[in-house]
């Protein structure tokens, strides 16, 4: 047997069907189409924002979004675990990533680290929910208000989840969104933006329109990239928005079955469990406890043998410092003084931390034949 943590997202006839009718019916199969302006429409009402822009992918969404607050060489804190997007976003707008440490039971920053952190040149506070776990709360958005941070959430993973009622992506002041291919709301390639700020919403769809400028109807009014998604892709998207919430049942009853196979196995506790959340189902994260000798990486390698390819496995997943890029970058600069490469929660995290798939290719067999798996490495 064969499990993967990578799949083909689940495409409908009627998805094909509306997709074949816009092209046959749109205006513009670009992205000035009026599909396009559907789609965000659509976004909009249902995450209960002022704003949604529909762009190329969820880097193009971050990429924008930093690129309109930052001037060069300012300064952004990032959490050390994410994934190296997020990181290249700030390096392409001219931005310092400064990396803080997280709670030790969640992915939500650890208020010691980014008090120690923050300076007068810091101008971003980005949060990362990974795996669909929420990396916000009222804290987070009262410390950032204190140092007059704007906070951007990227919510590539994290779209659907909810915390306190509201939806992780729109708690912040921006929230950043992919639709990639392996996301709940798949487009293929592509993300979007939402906001409630009138002055960050028209900057940021007018960099990702080549500078356009909504008051002159013209290019040329700015700096900017062509970062538009063009309407094909909007229509998908449309139709994956309205059953968004049947996919984050079907994942939840998936992890649901993968906690109650795993129930008896003492080695293993379910990350975040103790948290009230509305999780979107992404993956289950589960870690390791000190009972055990293993680590993530070992035990991954141990499941890839077997025939289960986990995000662990797959992506080398560890703290983003390890990236060969970040490491050129950080020998070179603020990292070279002052401040410390320490993160010690996101450390031992890492280190005992594996993924569980919940996507639309794994079924209930997979899930007993994994789970009996796990618990007869870890007995």
């Amino acid at each position: 047997m064969k499990i993967d943590c990578v799949f083909k997202a689940e495409r409908t006839l009627i998805d094909c069907y509306n997709l074949l009718n816009d092209i046959n019916t749109s205006d513009s199969l670009s992205g000035n189409s009026t599909i396009v302006k559907k789609y965000e429409d659509a976004l909009a009402q249902y995450f209960n924002v002022k704003y949604a822009i529909a762009v190329s992918s969820g880097t193009a969404a971050l990429h924008a979004s930093i690129a309109e607050i930052i001037k060069p060489g300012e300064e952004v804190l990032i959490p050390v675990i994410c994934v190296p997007m997020t990181a290249a976003a700030i390096l392409q707008a001219g931005g310092i990533p400064v990396f803080y440490d997280c709670d030790i039971d969640s992915f939500k920053p650890s208020l010691e680290s980014l008090s120690s952190l923050c300076s007068e040149q810091s101008r971003i506070l980005i949060t990362v929910s990974m795996w669909g776990y929420p990396a916000i709360d009222n804290q987070i958005i009262e410390f950032a208000r204190k140092k007059d941070l704007v906070i951007i959430e990227d919510t590539a993973q994290g779209a659907g989840t909810k915390t306190n009622n509201k939806f992780e992506g729109t708690i912040g002041d921006i929230g950043c969104f992919s639709t990639h291919e392996f996301k709940l709301i798949s487009t293929g390639e592509g993300g979007f933006v939402l906001t409630n700020h009138d002055q960050y919403a028209d900057n940021i769809r007018s960099f990702a329109h080549i500078g356009f400028s909504k008051t002159d109807n013209s290019f040329g009014y700015r700096s900017g990239l062509n970062y538009k998604l063009s309407s094909l892709q909007s229509s998908l998207g449309i139709n994956q928005l309205s059953i968004l919430e049947k996919k984050i049942a079907l994942r939840n009853e998936k992890i649901s079955l993968w906690k109650e196979q795993l129930s008896e196995c003492n080695h293993l506790e379910f990350f975040n469990d103790k948290y009230n959340f509305g999780h979107n189902g992404y993956s289950l994260c589960c870690t390791l406890n000190q009972t055990n000798s293993l680590n993530a990486s070992t035990l991954a390698h141990l499941l890839f043998n077997e025939g289960i390819n986990t995000d662990t496995h797959r992506y080398k997943e560890s703290l983003i410092i390890n990236y060969p890029f970040l490491k050129k970058f950080y020998q070179n600069t603020i990292y070279t003084g002052e401040l410390k490469l320490d993160f010690p929660n996101a450390t031992t995290l890492m280190d005992k931390m594996i993924i569980l798939p919940c996507h639309d290719e794994i079924y209930t067999k997979d899930i007993e034949y994994a789970s009996s798996v796990l618990k007869n490495i870890l007995k």
